[in-house]
């Protein structure tokens, strides 16, 4: 006899993605940018030569002269960072920034060994307790000396965007090399002493009350930027509740969230919100926090791009305007550079001496070709032909005019060739006074 077919009522865990994948998204964030921002030196494709004060890009060096490369790429930067402000406002410092990555490491662990927040609201089941003081002093030199090794390796990374990765290895082993700066180790050591205090006194006040950049994202946040939304019609979830200020890091209430507030849009009260309520048998549905551009309250919302483009037009034509002076500057980008000036030296009653001052901007072996046109051969004498870099650098040669040269304006240009096909000419207007014959 068959049995009658029990009813049975699906349980559907009603779990906001937001508590789920979030939280791991933003470390992952986090982590990623610490990461990329040790790289970016370590693999050449960017930093500074503190020697020839020029920036470095994939090997080629870039001076301030490169009018075009060096305006359109702080142009175009500059104006990223405004249509970033623009649209999701301080993601940069809750998802990217450094500072804030190690600020929560160093809370989390400080939580851990010396017991300094309460676990009054434990999501995962245990018995509420309210966590002691441990006086430890082992815990105590635990952290420290986690706080000293984050921010001797926190103190490398500045130094990774002056020197090449094998020069920072002689200056990690103390190995002796000319590229080093004699006083570098004088300077890591205030770095470091400079990132203790931040890592284990500042922290989050960086964010709170120094913090330039902060400030500065100010001056582009709107109501329409990204910001916490919290959904007042159902505040009666939120009494005696305070689980997602307890998770602010800023100590902000995220139901009271202003225009200009220290907010960085982490998203962790939006996590703490969903798990509470996703556990919770008495509050049904999701979270009461989330993401949200525009105001919907006051039909403001016009979506992403509406909202985006409405107030961002005249800094979309500057992105533009940057992005096409960069695209100038490596098209006309010079891998060399050279001139010809008159010698210092005293040369009489006429000048005769020049010299050919040539620059290498490739970290490669380079040979250059000096070749003379417009003078015939008597007329000049050049030191060498032929110039050998073995990496980026400056060098004269000498170039000597004949005295017994025609009197008058004598006009010429001096070629200077790479085996690469780089070539380039200056023209020179020299006068002489004659030879014997002449006068």
């Amino acid at each position: 006899m068959r049995e009658p077919k029990k009813n049975i009522i699906p349980i559907v865990e009603d779990r906001v993605a937001g508590s789920q994948v979030m939280h791991p998204l933003r470390r992952l964030s986090q982590y990623s940018t610490l990461l990329i921002l040790i790289l970016i030196p370590m693999t050449g494709l960017f930093r500074i030569d503190p020697v020839d004060g020029a920036f470095v890009i994939l090997g080629y060096q870039v001076w301030f002269s490169d009018i075009f490369l060096v305006m359109g790429f702080w142009i175009f930067f500059a104006s990223l960072l405004v249509l970033m402000y623009s649209l999701v406002g301080a993601v940069f410092c809750g998802w990217a920034c450094p500072q804030n990555t190690v600020s929560e490491w160093a809370n989390a662990l400080t939580k851990k060994l010396l017991g300094r927040q309460a676990n009054m609201m434990d999501m995962s089941g245990k018995q509420m307790r309210i966590a002691s003081r441990r006086a430890s002093w082992l815990n105590y030199v635990v952290l420290s000396l986690a706080i000293l090794a984050v921010s001797m390796v926190y103190a490398l990374i500045p130094l990774l965007y002056f020197y090449p990765p094998d020069v920072i290895l002689s200056f990690i082993l103390f190995q002796s090399d000319d590229r080093l700066a004699g006083s570098l180790h004088w300077i890591y050591f205030v770095c470091v002493v400079i990132m203790v205090l931040d890592i284990a006194v500042i922290r989050h006040l960086m964010c709170k009350y120094m913090c330039i950049y902060r400030v500065w994202q100010h001056s582009f946040k709107t109501r329409d930027t990204l910001h916490i939304a919290y959904d007042a019609s159902r505040s009666d979830h939120c009494l005696n509740c305070s689980y997602c200020v307890d998770h602010c890091f800023l100590d902000i209430d995220p139901k009271q969230s202003e225009v200009f507030d220290s907010c960085v849009n982490c998203g962790e009260c939006i996590v703490a919100c969903d798990e509470l309520h996703a556990k919770s048998k008495k509050m049904a549905g999701p979270g009461l926090l989330r993401f949200a551009l525009g105001d919907a309250q006051k039909e403001r919302y016009r979506g992403a791009i509406g909202t985006f483009f409405g107030r961002a037009k005249t800094v979309t034509l500057f992105t533009l305007f940057g992005l096409m002076l960069f695209v100038i500057g490596i098209v006309n980008y010079s891998p060399a550079s050279y001139s010809v000036y008159r010698s210092e030296a005293w040369q009489g009653d006429s000048i005769v001496e020049y010299r050919v001052n040539l620059a290498n901007k490739l970290y490669r072996p380079v040979v250059m070709s000096i070749e003379v046109q417009g003078l015939a051969d008597d007329y000049y004498t050049l030191d060498t032909r032929e110039v050998h870099f073995d990496s980026t650098g400056r060098q004269d040669v000498a170039l000597h005019l004949n005295p017994e040269m025609p009197k008058g304006i004598h006009r010429f240009q001096v070629l200077v060739t790479t085996e690469s096909g780089w070539s380039g000419s200056f023209a020179v207007a020299h006068y002489a006074n004659g030879g014997k014959h002449d006068r």
